[in-house]
């Protein structure tokens, strides 16, 4: 299968992404307050789950930690109830290290996006190896018309030995296409309720009458 390549801004630390006027949403993080396990992260209509089971999927507010170690999950896929775009990311590179010299490091960040359970976009990039270093990256047209998006980061393949975890990020922020927040269905006493108030009203008003 053909992949589309990505056309990605890796915009250096504190540079200014100026959002178009269309709405979008926003998983930030803000909410994940304490590690989940094999449990999904919902925010703003948009599921998050690790794709390492037993793994942690946390890391503190305002952030989602992943490494290619054991302790937190390597990666996160995201899903809603339709289909969306994926149009920026952004993290914060804690660096990767090795216990004898360190390597060229290269497209350690894999990006995938499906529909309808294939695989239908593949890319990479490459962690910043500076501690600190924010990076943001803005997804072009490739990136559309999905129902499932992940981010993972891959262990190095090298014979050098490796300070686990190699490479290691906190995801930031993921903004998507404005995705449609399923409307909490009212329990059926709730209408019976509804039913009854306005029945009372509409009683009160040919009495007044």
């Amino acid at each position: 299968m053909t992949f589309h390549s990505l056309r990605a801004a890796m915009l250096s630390a504190g540079f200014v992404i100026v959002a178009g006027t269309a709405s979008a949403t926003t998983v930030s993080f803000d909410d994940l307050t304490q590690d989940l396990v094999d449990e999904p992260y919902v925010e703003n209509g948009v599921t998050v789950r690790a794709t390492v089971p037993g793994a942690a999927l946390g890391g503190g507010g305002g952030s989602v930690h992943l490494d290619d170690a054991y302790a937190y999950t390597s990666g996160v896929i995201f899903t809603a109830s339709s289909v969306f775009d994926v149009l920026r990311f952004s993290f914060t590179s804690l660096g990767f290290s090795f216990y004898d010299e360190a390597p060229t490091v290269t497209g350690n960040i894999i990006i995938r996006g499906f529909l309808n359970g294939t695989q239908i976009v593949r890319d990479h990039i490459t962690m910043s190896p500076i501690y600190g270093t924010v990076q943001n990256i803005v997804l072009d047209e490739a990136f559309t018309g999905l129902d499932a998006f992940s981010i993972e980061i891959l262990y190095p393949e090298t014979e050098a030995s490796c300070d686990a975890p190699c490479g290691h990020i906190n995801l930031d922020e993921v903004v998507f296409s404005d995705i449609p927040v399923a409307p909490v269905p009212l329990p059926a006493s709730g209408l019976l309720l509804g039913a009854g108030a306005l029945g009372l009203a509409a009683f009160a008003r040919r009495r007044k009458g």
